[in-house]
């Protein structure tokens, strides 16, 4: 492991950029950055430390925001429902004076869900829809930055869309279901007149930069992880290229293969032609927002995690995104993954790159958050043992 050596030749304190996004079903971005830091501040009190939550548009996206905007920031609670369609409170984020912070799986996020609820053909998105409609009826908000990712549902928005009043028909002239079920019916769709949002501005924020179909599809890539079988797999895949031809005859719009459509099920495919939103980066939409470029500069290495890194962690994935910046740069990484999965070998191809697991190298503490502290005060102590 390498010595830090940058700031202890210059005689001034080092500097460690703390950048963790959520580990999934255990640590929000939130508590992973302040298990982090104190870990890092036990071995080395001198050092300078930023911490930096960041979330991709997934899960923790309203957290890390309320974070960083701490000051303008403001929650409203709101009722909506799950991908199963069963009632719960979520939240959204006013920053002030006029964005409101939307979290697709505040809703519908698979988080919500035990394993032996997976129901990949089931899941909704139309929480989101709720979300969406009753934050654009606020008087206060101009502009709406949806974070999508994380969810349960793989539907290409038909749930959130029919939440807004979107008429989305067979070739009867009925409804199809609002999920998975439904992209395999889909023959018209017919906008509702006033806009649901109201004139509001929708920047959908995408957790990944998948298409919406094929071989890195919405389906193919992320729908085993919620539960599909190689059958559902393949229906699903079937679907969502209806869905999006659909869109295009309808919108102009060709949504099959744009960058990003395929994130939260296709969701950000089907809300971007219908309501005319554009997709960006999550993350890139954090970094720029943040500071992103300036307080990477001025660190002598970068600390970052997330749950599971493998082969996905470099698809416009939060933490991807972030280690990439670093390398570009000449900055020591060290990514602190909860477990590591097929194709982590690309990662450690990257140069001063270091990978850790908490499941090998910390499995041994009790919690989530011990074990992350631990981990980095060990990492710390190795780096400038001077300091301990």
């Amino acid at each position: 492991m390498p010595r830090a050596t940058r700031a202890s030749d210059s005689n001034k304190p080092m500097h460690l950029l703390l950048a963790p996004t959520a580990y999934k079903g255990t640590l929000s971005p939130r508590e992973a950055v302040f298990a982090m830091a104190e870990g890092i501040a036990a071995a080395m009190p001198q050092a300078v430390l930023d911490l930096c939550p960041m979330a991709d548009g997934g899960t923790g996206w309203l957290d890390v925001w309320a974070f960083h905007r701490k000051e303008q920031a403001e929650r409203y609670p709101i009722p909506t429902v799950d991908a199963l369609g069963r009632p719960l409170m979520a939240e959204w984020l006013l920053v002030k004076p006029h964005t409101a912070i939307v979290e697709s799986a505040q809703a519908c996020g698979i988080h919500h869900l035990m394993a032996h609820e997976l129901a990949p053909m089931d899941a909704t998105s139309v929480g989101v829809g709720h979300l969406l409609r009753a934050v654009a009826a606020h008087p206060q908000v101009r502009e709406i930055w949806l974070g999508l990712g994380g969810t349960a549902s793989t539907d290409g928005g038909i749930g959130a869309l029919q939440a807004l009043g979107y008429q989305i028909l067979d070739t009867r002239g009925q409804p199809v279901p609002p999920n998975g079920n439904g992209l395999a019916q889909v023959a018209h769709i017919h906008p509702p007149s006033p806009n649901p949002l109201q004139g509001k501005t929708l920047i959908v924020c995408a957790d990944v930069e998948n298409p919406m179909t094929g071989p890195e599809g919405s389906a193919r890539v992320y729908a085993p992880q919620k539960g599909a079988d190689a059958h559902q797999v393949s229906v699903l895949e079937t679907g969502l290229a209806r869905w999006a031809k659909l869109l295009e005859q309808t919108f102009d719009i060709e949504v099959a293969t744009l960058h990003g459509s395929g994130a939260a099920g296709g969701m950000a495919g089907g809300l971007s032609a219908c309501l005319n939103a554009p997709i960006v980066s999550g993350i890139g939409w954090l970094m720029h927002h943040i500071g992103w470029s300036e307080r990477l500069a001025k660190a002598d290495y970068l600390f970052t995690g997330e749950g599971q890194a493998d082969a996905q962690t470099l698809m416009g994935k939060g933490v991807g995104v972030v280690v990439q910046s670093a390398v570009a740069l000449g900055k020591p990484v060290f990514l602190i993954a909860g477990r590591t999965g097929a194709g982590i070998e690309a990662l450690h191809h990257l140069p001063a790159m270091t990978v850790a697991t908490l499941l090998t190298e910390a499995s041994g503490t009790s919690t989530p958050t011990t074990a992350l502290r631990s981990l980095c005060e060990t990492i710390a102590r190795r780096l400038a043992p001077s300091q301990s």
